[in-house]
């Protein structure tokens, strides 16, 4: 952990320290926010949270701070780049959820054609491992992936039938998934 006080001199040894000890939390913080749409800007992000942590050192009490601190700094900027970007992208002056895709984000999610014997194999392969896997998840989470990915049901369906709000949808999406991939990771190392 890099000395506060020789931080706050504009020690130069001690921000490579200090660099060091926060860049992989920083960038990994950039990394799950902007991977999924704006995978180039991760490492600008990153740069730019440390960049607003140099200027705020001044504030910090003890060096323990510092990484939340950085950490929440990017966070921020990830999420305020999404914001700008996505307003952009879908008209500014337009006040929409981002947890809420639109119908051109659901085509993302629709099923490939199939346009052979053996991709029908494939397609009906992952069918099977994708019903296993759905079964393993700890109520609700299967529930709600099925009425997103399988039944095709909107935030705001989902959140009626589920009796949840908007929002709760998404991260209840959000964890269902992470519990899926862990579960698959589980089972290809089998």
């Amino acid at each position: 952990m890099p000395n506060l006080q020789a931080l706050r001199r504009g020690d130069a040894n001690a921000w490579d320290e200090a660099f060091c000890w926060l860049w992989p939390a920083v960038f990994a913080v950039a990394h799950l926010k902007l991977r999924p749409y704006f995978p180039n800007e991760i490492d600008d992000v990153a740069i730019e949270s440390l960049e607003e942590l140099v200027e705020m050192v001044h504030e910090v009490k003890s060096s323990e701070e510092l990484k939340p601190l950085a950490v929440s700094i990017a966070h921020h900027r990830a999420v305020s780049l999404l914001r700008e970007r996505f307003a952009k992208k879908r008209g500014e002056g337009k006040t929409e959820s981002l947890d809420v895709p639109t119908d051109g984000e659901r085509a993302l999610y629709e099923p490939a054609s199939s346009d052979s014997p053996l991709a029908d194999l494939e397609q009906k392969e992952l069918a099977q491992r994708l019903g296993k896997v759905l079964a393993e998840l700890k109520p609700p989470f299967g529930e709600f992936l099925s009425d997103f990915f399988l039944h095709d049901l909107h935030y705001e369906e989902i959140a009626r039938k589920r009796g949840v709000s908007v929002g709760s949808v998404g991260v209840y999406l959000k964890r269902g998934l992470e519990a899926m991939r862990r579960i698959w990771g589980r089972d290809d190392n089998n």
